[in-house]
């Protein structure tokens, strides 16, 4: 369970980091461009993921004990997970399909 969240949030915060640099288009040939981009991403994402892997691993692995002991061993784990990964599938919907949930239930 941890492994999987934390797979799935540096993968949307490496990809935060991907978009605010490749959003950074300069007047350059595109095949100068994409390889000074890749080089770039390189350097900066495998030092990031280095430092979040351990960080975001012993976060997650922090609040899904707090569920453990909050509300028992089983019961507390899985809401914990449920509860975290609920929040990273409504972070990834309104990412990948700009599907904001809260308006949708605004409207209602």
């Amino acid at each position: 369970m941890v492994l999987m969240i934390s797979v799935l949030t540096i993968n949307l915060l490496t990809t935060a980091i991907t978009t605010k640099i490749i959003h950074y288009k300069i007047d350059i040939n595109p095949y100068k461009f994409t390889a000074i981009t890749m080089v770039a991403l390189v350097f900066i994402l495998v030092p990031a993921y280095r430092y979040m892997g351990s960080k975001i691993e012993v976060t997650i692995a922090r609040i899904l004990l707090s569920g453990t002991h909050s509300l028992g061993k089983t019961i507390g784990l899985l809401f914990s997970f449920t509860l975290v990964f609920g929040i990273l599938f409504l972070i990834y919907l309104y990412h990948w399909f700009n599907i904001n949930v809260f308006q949708y239930f605004e409207s209602l």
